[in-house]
């Protein structure tokens, strides 16, 4: 098969859906702006108090300061993949339209001059 077939309502929908899971795990992890997610650090910060213990305080502390970085990451890659696959449909789009105009201009040359040459016709 040559080419691409991409359904942009279709993407918009699954981008738009990734999107909204991405946020409730950003504002898990980080915490949301307007305060109804705490996010980890304050999360973990009631553990530590919760624990009672300076033992296990300091291991959840160090536990989620070791992880932040990989946390980090799928936030990233989320955001990254979202803004790629949205990307890469655009530029799809856009060379569709491109390539149908061209076609276009193809079909009016073709019937003012009948060389049919240019459509893959004789």
């Amino acid at each position: 098969m040559s080419g691409w077939n991409v359904d942009p309502a279709g993407v918009e929908k699954v981008l738009t859906d990734v999107a909204h899971q991405g946020t409730v795990i950003s504002d898990a992890l980080g915490g949301s702006a307007d305060g109804r997610s705490q996010g980890i650090d304050k999360i973990s910060s009631a553990a530590v108090t919760a624990a009672q213990s300076q033992v296990i305080g300091d291991a959840i502390v160090a536990f989620f300061d070791h992880e932040k970085p990989v946390l980090a990451g799928i936030t990233n890659r989320i955001k990254a993949s979202l803004m790629g696959a949205s990307q890469a449909t655009q530029e799809i789009v856009a060379g569709d339209e491109a390539m149908a105009a061209s076609t276009q201009a193809k079909a009016v040359s073709a019937a003012t001059s009948g060389d049919f040459s240019g459509l893959g016709g004789r």
